[in-house]
């Protein structure tokens, strides 16, 4: 009985398995992980192969005996999902170099950008808590009064605030942060 229950369990996960899949990127398959998702924030698209290693041996009747027809009068139409074959670019190993050397490129860019984003953002925020502090100071008093309530909501890119900035971390990081706040008080009047 347990060796039954083996081959069906080994049975059943083998047939449960994933179909094997590339990415394209344009015109050639992509090189890895970092490039697709490169071409994704750059196109905002990308599309998926699936490599099929079963070949359909069926023989259409149909097709051959219009073939077969000497008139060529008779025309079935049969509609179905339009496959892609595009001829996809081999790439050669001088081409696989430049593409990587164009992400480690394009990669190094965005993290200089985004470090010369945070320090903006801190040098303005300081700048403002400042010119705050010296509004709400008053001369009597020696304290300095911060207005928490009043605070600038600035709209800010998801992007600088994520290391990689892709569909799954930007999803990950918006439920959190929906997460964290509360629902809002529909009872305060402005």
């Amino acid at each position: 009985m347990k060796h039954i229950f083996l081959i069906f369990l080994i049975f059943l996960l083998t047939s449960c398995g994933k179909p094997k899949a590339v990415l394209i990127c344009g015109d050639h398959v992509c090189l890895n992980k970092a490039e697709a998702e490169l071409y994704f924030e750059e196109n905002l698209t990308l599309e998926v192969k699936i490599i099929n290693k079963k070949v359909n041996k069926n023989i259409d009747l149909i097709e051959l005996n219009l073939k077969n027809d000497a008139k060529g009068s008779r025309e079935v139409l049969i509609s179905s999902k339009n496959k892609t074959n595009k001829n996809l670019k081999v790439l050669s190993n001088e081409e696989i170099v430049k593409i990587k050397k164009n992400i480690k490129n394009k990669e190094n860019k965005k993290r200089i950008k985004k470090v010369i984003k945070e320090k903006n953002k801190i040098k303005k925020m300081n700048i403002e808590k400042i010119v705050k502090i010296k509004k709400n100071m008053s001369k009597d008093k020696k304290t300095i009064q911060i207005n928490v309530n009043n605070i600038n909501k600035n709209v800010v890119d998801v992007c600088t605030i994520l290391e990689k900035c892709s569909i799954d971390e930007i999803s990950k990081y918006l439920l959190e942060q929906g997460k964290k706040k509360k629902f809002p008080d529909i009872t305060t009047r402005q």
